[in-house]
């Protein structure tokens, strides 16, 4: 059995973070220490390769606590210390440059994933931290001083640990969880876990019809009779739900609110035009074009089908002619445009998932990263109850939190 003084339990984006700034550490103190990443999969860093379309966008300009969700009011303190700057300066001390593009999207320079973990794992070598891949954590115990970390192929020992395994999201990159019932015996509870940034599902028949289509909207989530939060971006409409960016920002809150509250997204189609506007427009029309079908009264701006789906709504037959709609008709039309709903039949399961939403609570950790529950142990990453919206908050999170409990780590030996 290999004994480390500091044990590193996942191989993702935080993991070889915490790995990399605990040997920075050792080494800016003088103090030699063996350090381990214990990675369950063949290769460290999968999901990594996965982000941002395989171009991995690392963080945001723009980053702040009303970019998260879960326990944001312990969040501020690990935020304010870590701006993107910092990030960014993080990587480049390490010999990677990085570019902003639109929304204050932040990638490496060459817009590419595989030189994020390529340097990390280039810096850990240099360090001389072991990576173990094929480790598949499933038992830790508390032993004199330290921990005892086993597996079905081995065990290992450390004087600290930093749990850095991911969440439930995109399992086929080794994040299935599993490790949340190790932590239990260490004194650590889990929140409620479901999907998000993933798309949300709906009634199969007033989707199909639009499959393909795209169109900017704002969309807002409801529940209980309430509009909960909205979003504005371009909306997908797929086989089974609705994607896009504003919609997977919104999706934690299908698994939040659940379907007993009833929930359903309402899209609306023309956020800068008023439903009056847009009725003079539709009347206008049928008086100018009576023989026209009403299913084509939105060809001058919507989408064909999304168009005609609108009218569907409102007046059932969409071939009847525009001059014979009556005022009642063009007003629920009107409405439509401004309030398609879409009922909430709950998101596509985790594989599809981009993050995790709940975890570990943030209250049982301080705001170095280490456990309240457990001396010697630091969390950090997807397994907290912290988890952003698009536009590179979750790798942020993941790269801030792991720089914080590798280097915490490191001075507590």
């Amino acid at each position: 059995m290999k004994i480390y003084d500091i044990a590193v339990i996942g191989g993702g984006a935080s993991g070889l973070m915490a790995a990399v700034s605990a040997a920075a550490e050792c080494r800016r103190l003088s103090k030699p220490a063996s350090i381990a990443v214990l990675e369950k999969n063949a290769r460290a860093g999968k999901k990594i390769l996965m982000t941002g379309n395989g171009r991995c966008n690392l963080t945001n300009t723009g980053v702040n606590v009303k970019a998260y969700r879960g326990d944001t009011g312990l969040l501020k303190p690990v935020l304010n210390k870590y701006p993107a700057e910092r990030v960014v300066d993080i990587f480049k001390s390490m010999g990677l440059l990085c570019r902003e593009t639109d929304g204050g999207r932040v990638y490496p320079y060459n817009m590419q994933a595989s030189s994020v973990l390529n340097i990390l794992l280039r810096r850990m070598e240099s360090y001389g931290v072991e990576m173990v891949c094929g480790f598949d954590v499933d038992g830790v115990k508390k032993s004199g001083d330290g921990f005892t970390v086993s597996s079905q192929d081995g065990s290992a020992a450390a004087k600290k640990l930093i749990f850095a395994f991911g969440g439930m999201a995109c399992p086929q990159s080794g994040s299935d969880g599993k490790c949340f019932s190790v932590l239990k015996p260490l004194g650590h509870k889990t929140t409620k876990l479901f999907p998000s940034l993933v798309q949300v599902k709906t009634d199969l028949k007033l989707v199909r019809p639009l499959k393909g289509v795209r169109s900017l909207a704002e969309a807002s989530f409801c529940a209980g009779g309430k509009r909960v939060k909205s979003e504005k971006g371009e909306v997908q409409f797929t086989e089974s739900g609705l994607s896009g960016i504003c919609v997977f920002d919104l999706a934690r809150l299908a698994g939040e609110y659940g379907n007993e509250t009833k929930p359903y997204i309402s899209l609306d189609l023309m956020p800068e035009y008023t439903r009056d506007d847009i009725a003079a427009f539709l009347q206008k029309e049928c008086y100018e074009m009576p023989e026209l079908p009403a299913g084509r009264l939105a060809d001058g701006f919507l989408n064909k089908a999304l168009g005609t789906e609108v009218i569907k709504r409102a007046i059932s037959d969409v071939s009847a002619p525009a001059g014979k709609l009556t005022a009642d008709g063009i007003r629920r039309a009107a409405g439509t445009v401004k309030g398609l709903d879409f009922p909430v039949d709950g998101t596509l399961s985790w594989d599809k998932a981009q993050v995790t939403a709940g975890g570990v609570p943030l209250r049982e950790v301080n705001t170095d990263m280490s456990s309240k529950a457990c001396g010697g142990v630091y969390l950090c990453g997807e397994l907290l109850n912290v988890d952003g919206i698009c536009g590179g908050d979750n790798l942020h999170w993941a790269f801030a939190s792991g720089d914080m409990a590798g280097r915490s780590a490191a001075r507590g030996l």
